[in-house]
Order: structure tokens, then C-alpha cells, then sequence
């Protein structure tokens, strides 16, 4: 990957939900090719102009526009959580809109914008469902809490990688 356009940023704190623990970056023709630990930076990039950042903190800009097909059909058509702030919030909107028999799609949940961060354990969300299959997706539509219900219908999720018992499905479990 040697480039001698290539600059890379090193020994900061590199913003990307892909790698939170980045401390370097690499950027070839204005563009953020490589982001990981300084070292694996060096090798992939010799002779690459070096910069020290010093721990400052960089947001490279969003480079990867997308839309997740599935977040736009249940905020379209599922129960809209965005505006929830708190466990207590979520799981009375649940309770509302549940219906036996029926399974409730939900999008939009943040945990990061509640007071207290708790998520609701399967018991509470199956308690507020009242049985019913209860699909709740994360703001990033990268996990989801479900209810026990909801796992009957798709039994393959437990033992996935990224299965949790009492927590949000996430990897295989969660797709």
C-alpha cells in the first residue's frame, strides 16, 4: 500500500464506530484510505508523510453514505422510539402498542441520549409485551432488543455469535 501521497495521522484519537480505539489514519488524495493503531500504519504505509497529533482528537468526514433498507422500513412503518429518554419510556410505549399474537416492530432507540443508560431486560420487555414478539432495533440498526417471544420465532439467533440472553441481539444473532 505504499503511496508517496499517502499522509498518515498518528497518536491521536481517531473518531470511527468501526475502530474505537484508533490512534492513526491515513489519507491519500484527500481521502481517509486506512484508520487502526499507529504501528500496523507504519507498516502498511512506508514512506508515507508522518504526522504527530499529539493526542488530538480527529472526525474524519462520513465517507460511506448508505441507507439500511431495513431501518427505513421500520421507521416507516414500525413504532417510532427516537424520541424515548429513558427504560421507564420505552417499555410504556411497548406496553401501548403490543398486541397478543401480533409482533411489534420498533426502530429508533439510543441508549447514549437516556439519563440512565439501563437497558430493559427480557423479562421487563416480555412483561411489558405481555407475550406478544417484540423487535426493538438501535438507533444504528446494528442491535436490537427482543423479547423472548420474538426468539421462539427465530430459534437459530440463540448461540449465534452475538447472541445475548438477557441483552441486545448484535453480529449473526442480530441478522
Amino acid at each position: 500500500m505504499t503511496d508517496e501521497h499517502t499522509t498518515l495521522l498518528l497518536g491521536g484519537r481517531i473518531y470511527t464506530p468501526a475502530g474505537p480505539d484508533a490512534t492513526a489514519m491515513a489519507v491519500t488524495g484527500g481521502t481517509v484510505v486506512w484508520v487502526g493503531q499507529d504501528a500496523p500504519a507504519r507498516a502498511l504505509h512506508p514512506g508515507a508523510e508522518e504526522i504527530d497529533l499529539d493526542g488530538a482528537f480527529v472526525a474524519p468526514a462520513f465517507v460511506d453514505a448508505h441507507v439500511h433498507a431495513t431501518a427505513t422500513g421500520l421507521h416507516l412503518t414500525g413504532l417510532d422510539l427516537t424520541g424515548v429518554r429513558d427504560r421507564a419510556t420505552l417499555l410504556a410505549r411497548v406496553r401501548t402498542a403490543a398486541v397478543p399474537g401480533q409482533v411489534l416492530l420498533a426502530h429508533g432507540w439510543d441508549e447514549t441520549t437516556w439519563t440512565d443508560p439501563r437497558l430493559p431486560s427480557r423479562a421487563e420487555l416480555d412483561d411489558a409485551a405481555s407475550g406478544a414478539p417484540v423487535y426493538l432495533s438501535r438507533v444504528d440498526v446494528h442491535s436490537a432488543l427482543v423479547s423472548t417471544a420474538l426468539v421462539e420465532l427465530a430459534p437459530a439467533a440463540r448461540g449465534a455469535d452475538g447472541w445475548s440472553p438477557d441483552g441486545p441481539l448484535t453480529r449473526a444473532a442480530h441478522h
